[in-house]
């Protein structure tokens, strides 16, 4: 029928002594807070130790991705995908996320150094640049040296020939 009262004592000592849940409950705690300690040393223990500069690792992960080495939908998700792998000996993050990028102010880079770079992993040159972007030579050459602001729509050509966000372009 029912339970007995000697049961019911039974479970509610039990709970006293080890809290809600009982016995049971308790060792469900203890086995979800072994599996987050292990999941965080999981997480750390593949994260690389990077030591060279910011620049130096966009490059490497963006040679990866032409190689194939990284499967990505474009150069900046091969970006998003290989941020949470590296990091500083300090534990500090080499690459910040897209999410966080958009709250942390980015390093100033010239806008030659930036694009150069990107170019090179292409093995395009800036003529070859602007003609993927269907720009003019000149505007190319104008926006690397920083000649001019060009318009919100050319930012947008520049940047998509290169496979990046336009926020990512410098301005």
């Amino acid at each position: 029928m029912g339970r007995d009262i000697s049961e019911t004592i039974n479970d509610f000592m039990d709970e006293m002594a080890h809290g809600p849940g009982g016995r049971k409950g308790a060792e469900r705690r203890a086995e979800i807070a072994h599996e987050r300690e292990l999941a965080a040393i999981r997480a750390q223990s593949h994260a690389l130790i990077w030591v060279g500069s910011t620049e130096e690792l966009r490059a490497t992960i963006a040679r990866w991705f032409e190689l194939g080495w990284i499967v990505a939908e474009s150069l900046q998700d091969a970006f998003q995908k290989a941020s949470i792998h590296f990091c500083r000996p300090d534990g500090a993050a080499v690459i910040v996320p897209v999410e966080l990028a958009a709250t942390v102010p980015a390093p100033v880079e010239s806008r030659e150094s930036f694009v150069k770079a990107i170019l090179e992993l292409k093995g395009w040159s800036v003529f070859e640049w602007a003609t993927e972007a269907q720009v003019s030579h000149a505007t190319a050459i104008d926006y690397l040296h920083s000649r001019t602001k060009p318009h919100p729509s050319t930012r947008q050509k520049l940047a998509k020939a290169l496979g990046i966000p336009v926020q990512q372009l410098p301005r």
